[in-house]
């Protein structure tokens, strides 16, 4: 699988958090003029980026209750656990 540009990569890592979201709700939440400019107007294209960074192990991939595709970044470890 071929990785995602390292704009578009960029960019929709940077609206994630911790907390789960929908693809809808993230692609809401990065607006047009990000989504333009990583070139994911068509919500193919984004849903693939999400995809291939869940492939490569920089977001998690979770299925809602409704069926939607929720998407997060993962855990970091507390300070509490290293010890």
């Amino acid at each position: 699988m071929t990785p995602p540009s390292g704009r578009a990569a960029t960019i929709v890592l940077g609206a994630l958090t911790e907390e789960p979201t929908s693809t809808s709700d993230l692609y809401d939440r990065l607006g047009y003029r990000n989504l333009m400019r990583a070139g994911l107007i068509d919500y193919r294209a984004f849903r693939q980026v999400l995809v291939r960074l869940e492939a490569g192990g920089l977001v998690l991939m979770d299925v809602a209750e409704d069926e939607s595709t929720l998407w997060r970044l993962p855990s970091l470890p507390d300070d509490n656990d290293a010890a």
